[in-house]
């Protein structure tokens, strides 16, 4: 139902993956889509799962935007059957194709439309127009390369270079020791930071500390809860779980007890 392919090599340093979501949920099914660091475009190319906190309902063969999201999105598919396929950018990657200010788009979804001329009313059309998913992702990818060569941006290097330390270091590493890396007040560091990512430095670190404990779940790398809190940089198993449960809206157990597969690994969404 879920799948997820890579992007060309050209577009790898600012798209994460391309996903399609498609297949007959059961009615009312409701899922957890978990916070990730990344922005996405979706496009209806059918029916699709509605967000559970939100007044806009997705329509059919339309172009969406999802901002950064600071915890877990519960979904509910209202629809015998849905049909959604996605472009998820990497942290500061949306700001090589478009300026946006990320801090004012947290927890959104509104149309496409409404903060990029790419994606007009058609084209999504033109997307169901293709039956097959690597044909609509060249589309998507033709698009971007001519952006690459018509409009010469780039993300703040001070900013892409802090979230890089911060994914390496698995959001362990002290705010205060990024700023003193990058030579920025605390101030500076923030505003562009919330800018370039929709997050403050502290809750970015917080996602990827709390992306990397559930990785160690699913992988089962660790012997029992209270090692995975430790790797993972939590003070406590009551702290872990207090994370994970505030993040995702399920327990530990409930990602130890998923399977492990290649395909299963890589999903974003849980059933609640």
């Amino acid at each position: 139902m879920y799948k997820e392919y890579s992007p060309c090599n050209l577009l790898s340093p600012y798209i994460d993956k391309y996903w399609e979501f498609k297949g007959n949920p059961e009615y009312g099914m409701r899922i957890n889509i978990l916070p990730d660091g990344c922005t996405d475009f979706i496009f209806t190319l059918g029916e699709a799962t509605q967000a559970v906190d939100s007044t806009l309902r997705l329509q059919p063969y339309r172009a969406y935007f999802i901002g950064p999201m600071h915890t877990y999105s519960e979904l509910v598919a209202y629809t015998e059957t849905v049909h959604m396929l996605g472009v998820r950018f990497l942290p500061c990657g949306l700001s090589r194709f478009i300026r946006l200010p990320l801090h004012e788009l947290t927890n959104l979804r509104i149309g496409a439309d409404e903060v990029t001329g790419f994606f007009d009313a058609s084209f999504a059309e033109r997307l169901c127009e293709e039956s097959c998913f690597r044909d609509r992702i060249k589309i998507i990818e033709e698009l971007f390369i001519k952006s690459l060569y018509k409009q010469d941006m780039s993300a703040d290097p001070q900013i892409a270079f802090a979230v890089e330390q911060i994914n390496r270091h698995q959001g362990k590493l002290s705010v205060q020791s990024l700023m003193n890396d990058i030579c920025l007040c605390q101030r500076q560091f923030e505003r562009r930071f919330k800018m370039d990512t929709g997050y403050t430095p502290k809750i970015y670190s917080r996602i990827m500390k709390f992306k990397n404990a559930v990785d160690l779940l699913r992988n089962n790398a660790c012997d029992n809860l209270l090692s995975t809190a430790i790797h993972a940089g939590y003070y406590d198993v009551p702290h872990l779980s207090r994370e994970i449960k505030s993040l995702s809206g399920s327990t530990p157990y409930s990602f130890i007890s998923r399977p492990t597969s290649a395909e299963e690994a890589t999903l974003t969404y849980v059933e609640a």
